[in-house]
């Protein structure tokens, strides 16, 4: 793969998500043809087994999309229908990459495959000049459901107080709603956690079923760290933290990458919120590598500051860290990462799963090798 250094500043972060779905075949891509593209995200599907194509998707749409970060107002509007002379004028898309297409000598593993996928949105946001505001990774045979959605649907009232922390992202949710002309079964899920993310700004987000059971009955999120990969959602500025996955074990176990997505995540500890409101429905068991413990893995990666070694073991675990309340948190911005991540943690050699600086500090640049 080609390296890629880009400023943060000099490309603006739009209010769109882009989803990233890793696929065995055109059924699976199917089923989300009445999802993506959305009002607010595009989608990539990764083809692994067959040609796939998006012959079944709804059309692309022309929006108007203001840009976003973490301090945006959660009244603010994001998106539009009609023109407003600060948003940026775009049109929704799907992409679709057929490993077979490829001429790849050997069949990509998970890891592989995500690093397409990976590797595709960041030539894409060269090519468009902005950047999407979330990384959406997930398992293209999961289905979600979303028992908050109705829920807020049914009682439209936006209060912003006392025990009802899911109208902190009820305005966004409502926004969306209106602006699509039919949102039925999981697409409202993905409206939803769409306004999560954009409400809230976490570094990472999941839901229900990646991260073992909830701290008690009634919690809409709490703040967890050892999460499954089938469904995460990475804040844009959060990226080279995490990205790209680390293909080094992948003859042996392939869930040693996501052990090294979790163990580097401790650059972002406490950002990573798991909301209970949407829930893993269904996914299938497929077979690959899985010998031998995921999480051993060589000292010779500098995967994270050498203050957060001590807690290699700990992260192996899988637990809540705390109930979150959200009234409380104010979402998670790059400069509350520290200087340490920021200055040596934000760059993977992917021939050695090596991790360096970048200098990720004021002037925000972002590395890819």
């Amino acid at each position: 793969m080609n390296s890629k250094s880009t400023k943060i500043s000099s490309i603006p972060t739009l209010a769109r998500i882009i989803y990233l779905f890793l696929c065995e075949n055109q059924l699976e891509v199917d089923s989300y043809s009445n999802i993506f593209p959305s009002i607010s995200a595009d989608a990539v599907f990764y083809c692994w087994r067959e040609n796939c194509n998006s012959s079944r998707f709804r059309s692309s749409i022309y929006l108007y999309i203001n840009v976003w970060s973490s301090d945006t107002k959660r009244n603010e509007t994001l998106i539009s229908s009609q023109p407003v002379s600060s948003f940026y004028h775009i049109k929704s898309r799907i992409f679709i990459i057929n490993e077979k297409e490829l001429n790849i000598k050997e069949k990509l593993t998970w890891t592989t495959a995500r690093n397409k996928l990976y590797e595709l949105a960041l030539n894409e946001e060269q090519k468009q000049g902005w950047r999407w505001s979330y990384y959406n990774f997930a398992d293209g045979d999961i289905h979600i459901a979303c028992p908050l959605a109705e829920q807020l649907l049914t009682k439209k009232t936006i209060i912003d107080y006392g025990q009802n922390e899911e109208y902190l992202f009820a305005s966004h949710f409502y926004a969306f709603i209106n602006l699509t002309k039919l949102a039925i079964g999981e697409e409202k899920c993905f409206l939803l956690f769409d306004a999560f993310l954009f409400s809230i700004s976490p570094a990472i987000a999941t839901v229900s079923g990646t991260s073992g059971p909830m701290a008690y009955s009634g919690l809409l999120t709490q703040i967890v760290y050892h999460i499954d990969a089938m469904f995460n959602a990475i804040h844009r500025d959060a990226v080279a933290f995490l990205l790209p996955y680390c293909p080094r074990y992948d003859g042996r176990n392939w869930w040693t990458s996501q052990a090294i997505f979790i163990y580097r995540s401790l650059c972002l500890y406490g950002h990573v919120i798991l909301l209970d409101g949407i829930h893993i429905m269904k996914q299938n068991h497929r077979s690959y590598p899985r010998t031998g413990d995921p999480w051993a893995m060589n000292d010779d990666m500098n995967l994270v500051p050498n203050y957060l070694l001590r807690l290699k073991n700990y992260m192996k675990q899988s637990r809540f860290v705390s109930p979150l309340v959200l009234h409380h948190y104010s979402g998670w911005n790059l400069h509350l990462t520290s200087k340490t991540c920021r200055y040596n943690h934000t760059t993977m050699k992917l021939d050695t799963c090596l991790v360096i600086g970048n200098n990720m500090n004021e002037s925000h640049s972002l590395s890819y090798s």
